[in-house]
């Protein structure tokens, strides 16, 4: 037992559990009394059901929880809200007073869905907290939109705020405040954070303090912890590669709104490197080695081509230089793209199980390099992009979505790397197959 996940409600019990079983960590949700048998279990959720009770309950139940497991020492993963509902300060200061060394980290924000926190306050969707329709709900209305007021109302523990500026410091500077703070004696610590790369600044700054914490937050928080924590010789059961070759002005909102929603990687790699990998594939070894090398860091990792205007290329020109005529040039471009695609697939040291890959031509050329005959459609995540398998001698089963490069809206990779590493994280792994990837296609419209 890794990790204890303590929440208010069996909802957020499962989600928060969820959220770790897609990093690979074994996960069961306890319905009953904790017996020792599940400690084999990495993961272990309780719900408390305490989330519209009072609060001196709440604190009762939590309390009794938390003594269940407490000579294992797993993280305690208190679970929140992610409209801050409930008995926030009884349910932490239960596991404070309970473990007087300890340090509750507050990250409530759950960017995916739309939650963030900036100036200590919650925002829904842009809009703050007290303002949405939280206000009206009927057994936990939230009139409230601060973070720091609400705890301040319901703690017994002074809370300090960690502002987004300090946030976007970096994690020394993060790890500096919060070792400061513990030797003033505070045990209460609210973070902004707009971003799952925020968030795994906060994670990476809490480790590297080397102090006693727990989370408290709705789920993100929790999974980037731990992962952290526990995962240094663990193979992710779904990591994502990309592989964009659109050049869209579509596609580079698309790369951009996924940079700054998930924590991904994206090597930026010239035509003219990918013509010159086309012709000689030993060339791309540099960049295949630093791109499974940023794989330990990232979960998401990838190539492309363009990323702002300035990066288009001049293809008469570099048809050109190369001495062929502007389809062949293009075709080169794409070739590029799949054999470092392929390469880094394809390496023995790869733990990468997905494969995004943005533009028709791109997605054919892909689908070659890895001896695709076809695909096996099974869903479809948005209009005009599919999920299915691809079949093949080399990829037989490995998990596809195809997609234009002129298709759909900003959010719409966002959305297509989340599905596909709910999808590679749950995927039979017996189907039979030579490498343990699953792969995400974007074809022409």
């Amino acid at each position: 037992m890794k990790v204890a996940i303590v929440a208010d409600d069996l909802t957020g019990a499962n989600a928060t559990s969820a959220l770790l079983s897609k990093k690979g960590f074994s996960a069961i949700t306890c319905l009953e009394e904790f017996h020792h048998s599940l400690s084999d279990f990495e993961i272990v959720s309780f719900s408390t059901d305490s989330r519209s009770i009072p609060a001196k309950e709440a604190y009762s139940r939590v309390s009794q929880c938390i003594e269940q497991f407490k000579p294992l020492a797993p993280l305690i993963s208190k679970r929140i809200d992610s409209t801050l509902r409930g008995n926030l300060g009884a349910e932490v200061d239960a596991v404070l007073d309970n473990n007087p060394e300890l340090m509750a980290l507050v990250v409530p924000v759950y960017p995916s869905s739309g939650r963030i926190c900036v100036g200590g306050s919650l925002l829904v969707a842009g809009i703050p907290l007290q303002n949405t329709m939280m206000k009206d709900d009927p057994k936990n209305p939230m009139t409230e939109s601060s973070v720091l007021e609400l705890f301040r109302q319901q703690s017994e523990y002074e809370p300090f705020h960690i502002p987004l500026r300090d946030v976007l410091a970096g994690e020394q500077v993060l790890a500096d405040r919060l070792t400061e703070i513990y030797r003033q004696g505070g045990r209460l610590v609210i973070f902004d954070a707009t971003t799952d790369l925020d968030i795994a600044t906060i994670a990476k700054a809490a480790e590297q303090s080397l102090l006693p914490v727990f989370c408290v937050d709705p789920g993100p928080f929790t999974a980037q912890l731990a992962h952290l924590r526990y995962s240094s010789n663990r193979t992710m059961t779904n990591k994502v590669f990309i592989a964009i070759g659109s050049v869209s002005e579509l596609t580079q909102r698309q790369i951009k709104k996924l940079k700054y929603d998930r924590n991904v990687w994206l090597e930026v790699v010239a035509p003219r490197q990918l013509m010159d990998i086309s012709r000689h594939p030993g060339k791309a070894g540099p960049l295949v080695k630093m791109l499974l090398n940023k794989s330990e860091q990232f979960d998401i990792v990838g190539i492309d081509t363009v990323e702002a205007p300035e990066h288009v290329c001049d293809l008469n020109q570099l048809a050109q230089e190369y001495q062929v005529d502007k389809s062949e040039a293009s075709q080169m471009i794409n070739r590029g793209i799949a054999e470092v695609t392929a390469q880094v697939l394809l390496n023995r040291e790869s733990t990468f199980r997905g494969i995004y890959t943005s533009g028709g031509d791109v997605t054919v050329a892909v689908t070659n390099r890895l001896g695709s005959k076809g695909f096996i459609l099974k869903d479809e995540v948005e209009p005009l992009a599919v999920y299915g398998h691809l079949i093949g001698e080399r990829c037989n089963g490995l998990s596809i979505v195809t997609k234009g490069g002129f298709v759909g809206n900003d959010s719409t990779l966002v959305h297509c790397i989340d599905y596909l590493s709910t999808k590679i994280s749950t995927y039979d792994t017996n189907v039979n197959r030579d490498i343990s990837v699953s792969t995400v296609i974007n074809s022409g419209a």
